[in-house]
């Protein structure tokens, strides 16, 4: 089977324009089949997750596919091993905060390649001593 990159390419709407918007992560563009599927939810089913009226159920129940997606698609065992949120420098942050006060002297943060939202853990650290030494080792 041959990839038809034409087919690809009128998959994502944005290229339509004649430019390329890979900034960083949050300029990623958008295949035109996520977007009309985030349009649908956000049209019809946004609204509060875990009620017991019809549209909260429907909507409960595509975020949790959502989820069984994920899980499948990064083979966790698991979908309480996925976590979602708004990007991934705010997901980053959020587990610094979750797992500062777990840091122990010596432990060391090891942290490959480069992303702007890696200051969490400079910060992380820094924050347990008050601007004092840092008992952490950032790689």
């Amino acid at each position: 089977m041959t990839l038809d990159i034409a087919q690809v390419h009128d998959s994502f709407p944005a290229l339509k324009s004649g430019y390329i918007f890979a900034d960083n992560a949050g300029g990623s563009q958008c295949l035109a089949d996520v977007v009309a599927r985030i349009s649908d939810y956000l049209l019809n089913t946004n609204v509060q997750l875990g009620a017991d009226y019809s549209v909260s159920v429907k909507s409960t129940q595509r975020v949790a596919d959502g989820v069984e997606a994920v899980r499948e698609l990064f083979n966790a065992e698991s979908a309480e091993e996925v976590a979602m949120g708004s990007s991934s420098t705010m997901l980053a942050e959020n587990l610094a905060r979750a797992i500062e006060g777990d840091f122990l002297d010596g432990d060391e943060i090891i942290i490959t390649g480069e992303h702007e939202g890696m200051h969490c853990w400079f910060t992380c650290v820094h924050t347990l001593h008050h601007g004092q030494s840092l008992p952490a080792t950032i790689v």
